[in-house]
């Protein structure tokens, strides 16, 4: 499993992280594979990103209460797009 925080500037309106998320993760060419909650974090929106016609799933949860942002790949469900997808979504959400 891999697992990657992502360091929310100060001042973030935490209404606008979800449709953020989701235009910057358009950028790269991924699509809403999933949109809905965790139990383990109430209040939370996860997300499942896939890239058309590849393999793997990149799962983003964003959680208000906490201002915590975070990328998780499950064992298993790694394709060779991710981790690049990652840093760039990373660079362009901490900006």
């Amino acid at each position: 499993m891999i697992e990657l925080e992502v360091h929310m500037p100060a001042g973030t309106d935490t209404k606008s992280v979800p449709v953020t998320v989701e235009q910057a993760a358009a950028r790269e060419e991924l699509i809403v594979a999933m949109r809905g909650t965790l139990g383990t974090y109430p209040g939370c929106v996860h997300w499942h990103f896939k890239r058309a016609g590849e393999k793997g799933t990149l799962e983003v949860t964003w959680w208000p209460k906490m201002t915590r942002l975070w990328f998780k790949v499950a064992d298993g469900r790694e394709g060779p797009w991710i981790r690049g997808a990652m840093e760039r979504l990373r660079t362009q959400l901490e900006a």
